[in-house]
């Protein structure tokens, strides 16, 4: 992965990237956009770090990258191929970030004050894309117009930098599974993780992973660089950009071949049925050691309290099979933590807990929209019979309404203590 580093990002005359300054030809960018026949209108802004501004109803992030060979989000934007393989350009401190009208109060990036110390994108250079959908549009299909709009922006910002000299390089390299063997001296680490909890059903046209809206996915063995390469776009408590970024991933890799040997991933959903539960767990583990040869597993979550089940799940069968388990497990409410325990299960990782309470200062600009609706009475922070209050104001909202505070997969900025 080729690395080409952002200082700045403007509105200009034409999109291109001179001296680490990406200039965007807005008009351009607007009418690729305004092409969605559910948008009757396109905004798109910018929000630079340390400026008083609010982004609000964010719906997904993503890095801006560009395939030098082969498709871009395949399946979602371009024709299906595999990903993982070959060269990418990212583009460094710039995120392209979605909003959607008509979505909750939360999902809020500030670019100034508080905030700025639990998010990574009030220090990156964001494009906010503000698509207005049309009379007759459907909320779901809207959403899905919304962010294949991101990804189409993501390309085009990103294949700017086609010709840049790129400013740092990425390897990231593992054998094929067969020949992934090793040496005996390191421990085999592997990754089971969920993509998805059906909790929250995909609609038919979701596009998760190579275009497919995952209904019916069963446990199957990913190379690593697929979900870091466009493979794989989270649907809903998560941003793609830590898909495009996987701490996890990430850090095995740093520590592949050294502390450790780095023996692949292992892809799976959390099904709403408790019998597809113990299915997903009993394979997942069984191809972490039969397959990949795991001595130890990491595994994490995409969803609410209901995925609890699931990973507590796959923790007692890897460990049933002789592996050790680590679980990154988020945390909802103070009061009850996470949802169930059972006995053994004692390797658990929090990113933090979602229901701290946090006080933003009024702001000077908006983006994306005009007002939020906050209910300090409901764990959830909405109900529909609160009224709307401006989002410029001061607002109490919890540390999980910050658009990156609390990472599913890790990447959180938070670390607990045990006296």
């Amino acid at each position: 992965m080729s690395l080409v580093q952002i200082k700045d990002v403007r509105f200009g005359p034409r999109t291109g990237i001179e001296d680490h300054v990406l200039s965007i030809d807005r008009g351009e960018l607007t009418a690729i956009l305004a092409e969605e026949p559910l948008f009757d209108s396109v905004e798109v802004e910018l929000a630079h770090p340390g400026e008083s501004c609010r982004i609000i109803r964010v719906l997904d992030v993503l890095e801006p990258r560009y395939r030098l060979s082969g498709s871009n989000f395949p399946g979602a934007l371009e024709p299906m191929g595999l990903v993982g393989e070959g060269q990418t350009r990212a583009l460094k401190d710039v995120c392209v970030v979605e909003t959607a009208a008509g979505q909750r109060g939360r999902n809020i990036i500030d670019m100034s004050g508080p905030a700025t110390a639990y998010s990574p994108f009030a220090g990156t250079h964001n494009i906010v894309l503000v698509p207005h959908a049309t009379k007759t549009a459907d909320a779901d299909e809207f959403r899905l117009a919304v962010k294949k709009a991101g990804l189409r922006t993501s390309v085009y910002l990103a294949a700017a930098a086609k010709h840049s000299t790129p400013d740092g390089t990425r390897v990231y390299e593992l054998p094929p599974v067969a020949a992934n063997h090793g040496p005996n001296k390191l421990p085999r680490l592997s990754y089971v993780f969920p993509i998805h909890s059906h909790q929250h059903p995909t609609h038919q046209k979701e596009t998760v992973f190579y275009g497919s809206n995952i209904q019916g996915f069963m446990p199957t063995i990913v190379h690593p660089n697929e979900i870091l390469d466009g493979a794989l776009m989270f649907s809903y408590s998560a941003f793609t950009y830590f898909a495009q970024n996987h701490p996890v991933i990430h850090e095995l890799y740093r520590r592949h071949n050294r502390e450790l040997w780095f023996a692949g991933v292992v892809a799976t959903v959390a099904p709403v049925t408790l019998a597809e539960k113990q299915r997903n767990a009993a394979l997942a583990a069984r191809l972490a050691k039969e397959v990949l040869g795991a001595d130890g597993v990491i595994a994490t979550k995409i969803g609410g309290g209901a995925v609890d089940t699931d990973l507590m799940m796959i923790y007692e069968h890897c460990e049933a099979l002789g592996m050790k388990a680590a679980l990154i497990i988020m945390e909802r409410y103070p009061d009850t933590g996470i949802t169930f325990v059972p006995p053994g299960v004692d390797a658990l990782v929090t990113p933090g807990l979602t229901r701290d309470a946090i006080t933003l200062p009024a702001v000077e600009r908006l983006i994306g929209g005009d007002t939020v609706m906050l209910d300090h009475t409901n764990p959830d922070n909405t109900s529909p019979g609160i009224p709307p209050i401006p989002a410029d104001r001061e607002l109490r909202v919890w540390v999980g309404d910050i658009v990156g505070a609390i990472s599913q997969v890790g990447a959180s900025r938070l670390t607990t203590y045990s006296a």
